[in-house]
């Protein structure tokens, strides 16, 4: 008998349903308890990577549902330049520009209301980190989204700031003026709410993002920012990826660490925003054909 493969490995116990929206089509894994809050996760530049999956773990052992849609990537391992190298061409990601929303985004959306249905028609919450840090704005258009995480938004992305923290722009998000528009009036009207969290030290992540964000949001708002602009990683990094990456090379951190802060503040605000599913009420049963490759 074959071993599994990597990604079989990487994927154990994770169920499998292909979703088609107009002419896009993705796999998406799902675990978790039927009955808990359902979270559209959403990968980094890294893909289905095991920083990824240890997150969605975390997120499981603390009463969420996951649904992880597979973009692009290899499954169960890194590949963050080979995965930056196709995206900066895909249509499906606007080929990372800032002011416009990527078509992805509109699949996402129709996505995050097929999780409501299969959970009872119930609310959704969404998280995005890094290249899809800003997806989490045009998804709370989705009236079932309303608790969205926008994890250090980093598209665009200005390389030189990134290596010499000089450079205009800073502050350019890939969501189009009409997104953020209708965003806003969700956030106002009380449909959604919207958690930023970046830190400071951050130069993928510029804190103007998060002065952008305060800028176009006043209302329905939390922002967040972590450490200090002079700290480092276990690795001598610029910290970036709070719920993965500084999460994972952290072993032993404290609670009062950056990215066990960042934890514990995402769950507070998910459990604010995106009440549990009400009892007894079960999860419909998966649809849809065994996903393609991406």
């Amino acid at each position: 008998m074959r071993p599994p493969s990597p990604a079989a490995q990487a994927l154990a116990g994770y169920a499998q349903f292909s979703f088609r929206s107009g002419d896009i089509v993705h796999a998406v894994y799902h675990a978790g308890d039927p009955g808990h809050p359902p979270l559209l996760l959403l990968p980094e530049l890294a893909g289905v990577a095991p920083g990824l999956l240890l997150f969605a773990a975390r997120l499981r052992a603390a009463g969420f549902q996951v649904y992880l849609p597979w973009l692009f990537g290899p499954l169960g391992r890194r590949a963050p330049l080979k995965n930056a190298l196709r995206l900066c061409i895909s249509r499906e990601f606007a080929y990372l520009r800032a002011g416009v929303s990527a078509p992805i985004t509109r699949w996402l959306r129709e996505l995050a209301g097929e999780i409501g249905l299969r959970n009872g028609d119930c609310n959704v919450g969404a998280i995005g980190m890094c290249l899809t840090g800003g997806f989490a704005i045009p998804l709370i258009l989705n009236r079932k989204v309303t608790a969205a995480v926008a994890a250090q938004p980093s598209v665009p992305l200005s390389l030189l700031f990134a290596a010499t923290g000089l450079g205009s722009g800073r502050g350019a998000l890939n969501v189009s003026a009409e997104d953020i528009a209708a965003a806003r009036t969700c956030l106002d009207t009380g449909a959604a709410r919207l958690l930023a969290v970046r830190c400071r030290a951050d130069r993928i992540c510029p804190h103007e993002k998060l002065e952008r964000l305060r800028e176009e949001f006043p209302v329905g708002l939390e922002t967040q920012e972590y450490g200090a602009t002079q700290s480092r990683n276990a690795l001598g990094d610029r910290p970036h990826a709070l719920y993965t990456k500084e999460y994972r090379i952290a072993e032993e951190a404290p609670a009062d660490h950056d990215s066990r802060q960042a934890f514990a503040d995402l769950l507070r605000f998910l459990r604010e925003y995106l009440p549990a599913t009400p009892s007894g009420q079960q999860q419909a049963p998966a649809r849809g054909d065994p996903g393609p490759q991406p």
